[in-house]
């Protein structure tokens, strides 16, 4: 059986993305074969595509970090013929009409939730619940600023947060992405390249923000962190502009602050639990309407197309492909 898949063979733009016919994978032991339904793109898969995300690449390769489908061979008895899955793909492969996979990257799907809105959801939704409540612990009342708040975790995670009993400002870069911060429950929104930036922050919370959620870094890294109140909490949760920010330390220390960082793939490794149970409660609350995620579907065809637009930010919510069209 000859399935089609989305391949590199150079690091460059959009353009070195080739659809290529392949044969059918072949499971190794422990391994179940998926039939894909829906594709998530990331930012982490352009920087794949750019050879910026890891130095060690090997090419040829299939970029895509995570899917949703059903599996359709298997001797893993978690994981029968028909179980639906959500697929981590660390390593990539996820720009495939079917993978093999390792079951312990197959977390099965329970309810009836729709492939794309699962390969919608599963890593920016793991990524704001764990920001908002295993990083962050945002509680009722707290101020909780959150930076390039219109984009799929930043949305999430504002979300999370209101849901939680917070006070929440956000930042967006253009007009049509405040107004949906706006419509989407943000009680501040704020422009991160206003030049009184600081001013406005101090304004919209004059004892500081007990949480920043920052998904920006670059130059606003520290304008945000001076707006951090006493004994704040500050989780960086990405690095859309991919520019260095520096810290001076001391600047922590009178004030009791903290800085941490994670990535999904750490909080798996340090709890077996995870993401699948993060990923449930995300789930439940988008299918009920509780979360708003907004996911717009391309085909596989289009990949090149949804990948200028992520870079450009020209995408509210999630990207996902359908591999089917």
């Amino acid at each position: 059986m000859t399935v089609q898949r989305v391949q590199i063979d150079r690091f460059g733009g959009p353009e070195v993305m080739v659809l290529t016919p392949s044969e059918t994978p072949v499971m190794a032991a422990g391994e179940v074969l998926v039939e894909v339904e829906a594709i998530g793109v990331n930012f982490a898969d352009t920087m794949v595509r750019r050879g910026e995300y890891r130095r060690d690449q090997a090419l040829p390769h299939v970029p895509g970090m995570e899917a949703a489908g059903t599996v359709i061979d298997s001797t893993v008895a978690s994981h029968p013929i028909g179980a639906r899955v959500a697929l981590f793909l660390e390593h990539g492969g996820g720009y495939s009409q079917v993978v093999a996979v390792d079951s312990s990257s197959a977390f099965v799907i329970h309810g009836d939730h729709a492939a794309t809105t699962v390969a919608g959801t599963f890593l920016q939704g793991v990524t704001a619940w764990y920001a908002v409540h295993r990083y962050g612990r945002v509680t009722s009342g707290d101020v909780v600023l959150v930076t390039g708040a219109a984009g799929g975790v930043g949305g999430l995670s504002v979300q999370l947060a209101r849901e939680a009993g917070a006070m929440v400002i956000g930042t967006a870069s253009s007009e049509s992405k405040r107004a949906y911060l706006t419509a989407l429950g943000c009680h501040v929104v704020l422009d991160p390249g206003a030049p009184d930036l600081s001013s406005q922050l101090a304004q919209a919370a004059p004892g500081g923000a007990d949480v920043v959620l920052d998904g920006v870094g670059g130059d606003l890294f520290m304008t945000v962190l001076r707006s951090l109140a006493r004994n704040g909490r500050f989780v960086v949760v990405g690095s859309a502009t991919q520019s260095p920010a520096m810290l001076d330390v001391r600047h922590l220390l009178p004030r009791g602050q903290s800085i941490s960082g994670f990535v999904v793939r750490n909080v798996m490794d340090a709890d077996p639990r995870e993401p699948s149970t993060a990923l449930h409660e995300v789930l439940r609350r988008v299918t009920s309407g509780a979360l708003s995620a907004p996911i717009e579907v391309l085909g596989l065809t289009e990949v090149a197309d949804a990948h200028r637009r992520l870079e450009a930010r020209q995408v509210i919510g999630k990207l996902v492909l359908d591999p089917r069209r």
